[in-house]
C-alpha cells in the first residue's frame, strides 16, 4: 500500500511539474515585444521601361 501511494505522488508531481512548466513557458511567449516590420522599397524593373522607351520613340 506505501508503494501504491509513492507511485500516486509520483505520478502528481508529474502532473504539476508539467502543467507549471506549461504555463511559464505560455507567459513567455505571450509577453514577447513585437518587433516592428522593416520596410522595402520597391523599385521598377528597368528593363520594363527601356522597352516603354522604345516603344515610344
Amino acid at each position: 500500500m506505501k508503494n501504491l501511494h509513492k507511485i500516486i505522488a509520483l505520478f502528481a508531481f508529474i502532473f504539476v511539474a508539467g502543467i507549471f512548466v506549461t504555463v511559464i513557458t505560455v507567459n513567455t511567449s505571450l509577453n514577447k515585444v513585437d518587433t516592428p516590420q522593416k520596410t522595402v522599397e520597391v523599385q521598377k524593373d528597368t528593363t520594363y521601361l527601356l522597352k516603354a522607351e522604345k516603344k515610344t520613340v
